[in-house]
């Protein structure tokens, strides 16, 4: 990974490794779909650019231009392309809108992919969607389905979503096979929480924690009558900050299969975990209370394990939620408007590679 350290001006003072070397050296085998007669700007050292200017803070299209100009000196002798010019404002949309997504993922991986490979085997990841705001126009939503670790927070894959009419939860299942997510441990949201995922995970040989809301009515009921029952095994624990006092207690009970719908009998379901958080405010005084429920395929052997297990889980699903709030506060995502669907998901994609080197 790169060291990046703060200086004067505001900026970042950027020390490439051996990793970073060989990605800029990776990125010239990219495929380049313009015409032969049109490549005057080498698309490697666009990518490295843009990479480099998110680092420092640029988000919008006319921002990375700016700092491409700039920083032509330096971008120069990092990149070793000692003969590149500054892309035209008009021209860097187009090249980023040309270029291949699953090409550049594929060079991502190849360069970092080992970390990546060691948390998906052993790691709990969460996995969510995020629309990307700056592209809603009728039958052009764009979302990038991101997959973050628990533990360390780096994003560890993605998987584009297009059109209005495409399903995120379609999109996760395939997303969850094609990465070898689904023989993992994954957390999920209420939206994922369906026999076809959950089963998808429990003949892969995976863990799956998902919570159970309204979508699920029928289920959802089942969840509540099971917590009045004594529970197996619970833990408890308090944290204090930004102004909050949070007490979550844990609550481990056996869900039998013969006691609901046919249609949940493959999905492996054998665990409930009722997660009751109370919040107390320090600002204005004032006390809230909130029950959430979770359902897991997680043996329940180990009771006092399990439940221990299952709640630092829920409390790690967290990690997906915060990562995309950054992405739009730190990053500016959602403020960056683009017309072209395949421009907004390469500056998505780009944008997690740099958050991740941060990381």
């Amino acid at each position: 990974m790169p060291t990046i350290t703060a200086v004067d001006n505001n900026e970042l003072k950027i020390e490439l490794g051996l990793n970073e070397i060989k990605f800029i050296d990776a990125l010239k085998t990219l495929p380049d779909l313009r015409d032969n007669r049109g490549k005057r700007h080498s698309q490697a050292f666009l990518l490295a650019t843009f990479v480099f200017a998110t680092l420092v803070g640029r988000s919008k299209v006319s921002g990375i231009h700016r700092y491409m100009t700039n920083k032509i000196d330096w971008l120069r002798e990092v990149t070793g392309n000692k003969d590149a010019t500054p892309v035209s404002r008009a021209h860097l949309p187009r090249m980023l809108a040309n270029l291949d997504w699953l090409a550049l993922s594929c060079v991502i991986t190849d360069c970092f992919g080992e970390q990546t490979v060691q948390m998906i085997r052993d790691e709990w990841i969460s996995a969510d969607g995020k629309v990307m705001r700056g592209t809603l126009k009728s039958g052009e939503k764009q979302a990038i389905i991101h997959a973050v670790s628990h533990e360390s927070r780096i994003d560890v894959a993605q998987a584009r979503q297009a059109g209005d009419k495409s399903s995120e939860i379609t999109v996760m299942r395939e997303f969850l096979k094609e990465t070898g997510l689904e023989n993992g441990k994954i957390s999920l949201d209420a939206h994922h929480c369906n026999p076809e995922t959950m089963t998808q995970v429990e003949q892969a040989g995976g863990l799956y924690l998902i919570q159970v809301k309204e979508n699920q009515p029928k289920l959802l009921e089942h969840c509540r009558v099971l917590a009045e029952q004594p529970p197996l095994a619970e833990s408890i624990d308090h944290d204090c900050g930004h102004g909050f006092i949070t007490t979550r207690q844990a609550h481990l009970h056996n869900l039998q299969l013969s006691a609901i719908d046919n249609r949940w009998q493959h999905s492996g379901l054998r665990t409930l975990v009722v997660m009751n958080r109370e919040t107390f405010n320090q600002s204005n005084q004032k006390p809230s209370n909130q029950t959430s429920y979770y359902l897991s395929n997680h043996p329940n052997d180990s009771k006092q394990d399990t439940v221990k297990t299952l709640a630092r889980a829920i409390r790690g699903h967290w990690s997906v939620e915060s990562n995309n709030w950054q992405l739009d506060v730190t990053f500016g995502e959602d403020r960056v408007q683009v017309e072209n669907g395949n421009q907004a998901q390469i500056m998505g994609k780009l944008r997690c590679f740099a958050m991740n080197l941060i990381r």
